[in-house]
């Protein structure tokens, strides 16, 4: 069982997946993942007991796919900008039919997931720990927490997760295997059992383990680490006060604009470099608005790694529907800066509090990002 027989697929040239733009059928870019409200423990988390850690629509052979998922989105409004401006946001319900192993249970939290970019990951591996866990006062936002690493336990140790929506992969390989597994139904080394659990009968393994060759695995990652940030179409002017106005409302306190990184070449030589992602790789509870729900309708974690912004511009130019953010409900980068609340709440509302003159600024700078 899988989502998508392909990375590219989802990632199509290391990009952003996409969609859908309207009511319909989930596409395969649009992972559902499946877990529990919390693991309490920093362990990784286990999905529903019966259909696994990802939905899989898509079965070989004689195996029955595990059912459709499909997405309706109610509008949300109000007056809210300066002037009486009407602003649109739309919350997404998600359905699940011709389940074929019964219900999911009631406690396990549906995880809609667009397939994050795979640009720049080798330099976000880069930089070091210390600078993730840094927590310097100059830094504090809206509840004056400054968010927090996110923290998994293995083997006993304490190790941070830098990747997926909410830090839950350790490193591109982690995260690699991961997606092998669980969304493509291929097993590794580190990964040698794919996404079928005891009650999915048919689904029995009985090829070679692992399925994917070391060789195979570790081409794949260093494809991913050397993936560049596209450029922007558009440059940013010298005066231009997009990036004053990105600090001043509160913005660059959780996607810190520079980071440093130590990078080896080849032959061991180690070179510091500065690099603009626009995060601090940092957890940020949002609040319940943008949370994922279980299946009795109850909030899960509220708690997002901060999105890198580079390459956001490329996107905005080359994109014909645009979906932001972890599972594509907002229309463009206006929605998703109206969905921030939690940690973010002072940010949106200075956001929303600024003349129409200045959106439009500060928007237009994002696209040299």
């Amino acid at each position: 069982m899988f989502n998508a027989a392909a990375c590219n697929v989802c990632h199509n040239e290391g990009g952003h997946g996409q969609g859908p733009t309207s009511d319909g059928p989930v596409p395969p870019s649009r992972v559902i993942a499946l877990g529990p409200r919390s693991s309490g423990d920093g362990a990784e988390p286990r999905g529903d007991p019966v259909y696994g850690r990802v939905f899989n629509p898509v079965a070989l052979g004689a195996v029955m796919a595990e059912g459709v998922v499909t997405v309706r989105y109610r509008e949300l409004g109000g007056t809210y900008y300066p002037g009486g401006t009407h602003w649109r946001v739309r919350d997404p319900e998600y359905h699940f039919e011709n389940l074929h192993h019964g219900p999911l249970a009631p406690t396990t939290v549906i995880k809609p997931r667009l397939a994050p970019p795979l640009f720049g990951l080798g330099l976000l591996e880069a930089v070091a720990n210390s600078d993730i866990v840094a927590d310097p006062v100059d830094r504090r936002v809206g509840n004056g927490t400054t968010g927090e690493p996110a923290w998994h336990v293995r083997a006993g140790v304490r190790l941070i997760g830098r990747f997926g929506w909410q830090g839950n992969s350790l490193s591109v390989r982690d995260q690699t295997t991961k997606a092998l597994a669980f969304e493509m139904g291929v097993t590794s080394a580190e990964r040698p059992a794919d996404d079928c659990t005891q009650s999915q009968i048919g689904c029995v393994h009985t090829g070679d383990t692992p399925e994917a060759s070391e060789e195979s695995v570790t081409a794949v990652v260093a494809f991913v680490q050397s993936l560049a940030v596209p450029a922007a179409s558009r440059r940013a002017a010298d005066d231009d006060l997009g990036p004053r106005l990105f600090a001043a409302i509160g913005c660059d306190e959780c996607h810190r604009p520079k980071l440093p990184t130590e990078l080896s070449d080849s032959a061991g030589v180690r070179t510091s470099r500065t690099i603009s992602p626009h995060t601090d790789l940092r957890l940020h509870d949002l609040g319940t608005n943008m949370s994922d729900r279980d299946m009795s309708g109850r909030a899960g974690p509220t708690k997002w790694r901060t999105a890198p912004l580079w390459g956001i511009g490329n996107r905005i130019s080359t994109e014909r529907f645009q979906t932001f953010p972890h599972d594509g409900r907002a229309r463009s980068v206006e929605e998703a800066v109206l969905w921030h609340l939690g940690e973010a709440t002072r940010a949106q509302r200075r956001f929303s509090e600024l003349p129409r003159g200045r959106r439009a600024v500060l928007l237009r700078w994002l696209e040299t990002l």
